[in-house]
């Protein structure tokens, strides 16, 4: 049977391309990495890596082995947190989001997963898009909600809803171009962004971490895209304005989830997500607890 740390090890080299970047990821050094890989596939009886000057590529044989090596990790990451399962709950669900989007969406949706899930013990956990993917493939959560998700085989993607960036100044008058702040919101946002607005891709601040946006512009006295679910409150109360005849961009919100998983909790808590999202894109979400 394959050791645990054995397959952690395998897919660290996997994701970082190098004996040594597999070490510092899984905390311990290059001749262990070397001596896991070697006892990997002295037990196989085939070379699962090629190592070369550049690093180490997958073989064929390592090819087809990685998806039994993540369902290695996995199982055994799950039957970690069941066992540490609080003796009142009958189960455990680990919920993970990009951190703009528990201000008001994921944040209401676990109130009410408690409220509704009464047999299940909560986890919530916070990361970018990369760290979320990588703990969800590592079984160490049960849903992630992004913007991005990684595609993987053993990973099931639903389209949760389109958050709506949309362009709020604090200038009543509706003027940004001369207090513009570009917020980051990824790859595809950067692309929406150069083709409808060119002359504002060279911006004296950028930031990349959204959900502090409301508060930064309001600062800073400053303009900028922000998700309408993060700005109603602002915009109601006349921190912010939205500025007009200013397109707006579509954001895609995804919850990807463990398709093997045997966490009974997870499919209930999808459909809590469902129906938040369509709070959300109906404007029926709770304010902030400030307002």
């Amino acid at each position: 049977m394959i050791d645990v740390e054995v397959a952690r090890t395998f897919l660290a080299v996997i994701e970082t391309g190098t004996f040594q970047g597999a070490a510092d990821k899984v905390h311990v050094t290059q001749s262990t990495v070397s001596a896991r890989i070697r006892t990997l596939e002295d037990r196989l009886g085939q070379r699962v890596f090629a190592r070369s000057k550049a690093g180490a590529r997958l073989t064929s044989h390592g090819y087809h082995f990685e998806r039994y090596a993540r369902t290695i990790v996995r199982a055994w990451e799950q039957g970690r947190q069941q066992a540490g399962i609080p003796e009142t709950f009958d189960d455990m669900l680990i919920l993970g989001g990009q951190y703009n989007l528990w201000a008001r969406f994921l944040s209401q949706a676990l109130v009410e997963m408690q409220e509704q899930m009464t047999n299940v013990a909560f986890k919530a956990e916070a990361g970018t898009p990369l760290s979320l993917s990588r703990l969800l493939s590592e079984g160490l959560l049960d849903i992630a909600v992004l913007h991005q998700p990684r595609l993987r085989t053993d990973i099931a993607v639903e389209h949760l809803m389109d958050d709506d960036l949309i362009m709020v100044t604090t200038d009543p008058k509706g003027e940004f171009e001369d207090r513009y702040v570009y917020v980051d919101w990824g790859e595809e946002y950067r692309d929406r962004h150069a083709q409808i607005l060119p002359k504002l891709m060279e911006p004296r601040t950028t930031v990349a971490l959204g959900f502090f946006g409301p508060s930064f512009l309001i600062a800073s006295e400053a303009a900028g895209y922000l998700p309408r679910r993060l700005v109603e409150t602002h915009l109601a109360k006349g921190f912010l304005f939205e500025v007009p005849d200013v397109p707006t961009i579509a954001y895609p919100v995804f919850a990807a989830y463990q398709s093997e998983s045997d966490t009974d909790a997870i499919q209930p808590a999808l459909q809590i997500l469902r129906e938040k999202a369509a709070a959300t894109l109906a404007g029926n979400l709770a304010p902030h607890f400030w307002a």
